[in-house]
């Protein structure tokens, strides 16, 4: 009998990945996609292509063990930092908690930088392994998709090549990198695949989900050496939000995961295999820029 997966953010990029991939193995997993408008288009597409969409909100409580019950695990990334799905998943008792984190930004930073982005994700942790919910911890990196979803690579000022652009970052910080659309899913479903057998060495794990540490400069390069194309890298000022210009500038300071070596053996040790720069370069980043215009064809 297929396992039963709730997935949060299905409609985003890191929920996403995980759903179109379980969807291709339905001898094994069922699909539960958590969302606040079930009869939003997105939602319907999901629905359309075999995800059971059920109404819920996690930031509140009592909408989530209809969510939740039933499920034998979940992949939970989320903007709210709480804890709700943590006690709703254990209430429900699922087998199998895969939770989408970060490390503590006063930590890797020995105190210069305290980012609320990474400290709330970190509280929940330590809130899983205290009411002994069966967990994974999965860290992700810089997504590749942001050159394409924030519009980061686009056509210079002067026509004449191409440009990088990204706030406060700055063009030597060392970024740990992840094709979540080629990656993510994968990792998370290799640890579902392996919970039964292999818990006792699983749980509480934290799983470094990205293939490379690239700083924007070598980024550049390896766009132009595919391209053909003189590429720049420009730092903008900021990015209109306050929590995410003080997440940058700890990237500045430490790097994203500071003395942290990939790929990650733990991952590897799945079976995962991972994929890099050049190949997302080549496969998404140049067709979506002859598309735009912003590369010859």
């Amino acid at each position: 009998m297929a396992k039963k997966i709730l997935v949060t953010g299905a409609t985003g990029n890191q929920g996403g990945s995980v759903v179109k991939l379980l969807l291709q193995y339905p001898e094994q997993y069922a699909v539960r996609a958590l969302t606040r408008n079930p009869s939003s288009p997105t939602a319907k597409r999901l629905a359309d292509k075999g995800v059971e969409v059920v109404k819920g909100d996690l930031t509140d409580p009592a909408t989530l063990p209809t969510a939740f019950n039933g499920c034998w695990g979940a992949f939970v990334v989320t903007n709210f930092y709480d804890s709700n799905a943590a006690k709703a998943a254990l209430e429900a008792g699922l087998q199998c908690f895969v939770w989408s984190t970060l490390p503590s930004s006063l930590k890797i930073s020995k105190g210069e930088v305290c980012c609320e982005i990474y400290e709330g994700k970190h509280r929940v942790d330590d809130f899983i392994r205290g009411i002994n919910l069966p967990a994974a911890f999965v860290y992700t990196g810089n997504f590749y998709e942001n050159m394409i979803l924030r519009g980061h690579v686009r056509k210079s000022e002067d026509g004449k090549g191409l440009e990088f652009r990204q706030p406060i970052i700055q063009a030597n910080t060392r970024l740990h990198m992840l094709w979540v659309q080629r990656d993510l899913g994968v990792i998370v479903k290799a640890i579902l695949d392996n919970w039964d057998t292999r818990k006792k060495d699983l749980v509480y794990q934290h799983f470094y989900a990205m293939d490379a540490i690239h700083t924007p400069t070598e980024v550049c390069s390896t766009i132009e050496s595919v391209t053909g194309t003189p590429t720049k890298y420009v730092v903008l000022p900021n990015t209109g939000n306050e929590s995410r210009d003080i997440m940058f500038t700890l990237y500045n300071r430490t790097g994203t995961y500071p003395g942290v070596q990939l790929p990650d053996p733990k991952v590897l040790d799945l079976g995962v295999e991972l994929h890099g720069l050049e190949e997302f370069i080549r496969e998404d980043l140049v067709p979506h820029l002859k598309a735009s215009g912003d590369l010859q064809a």
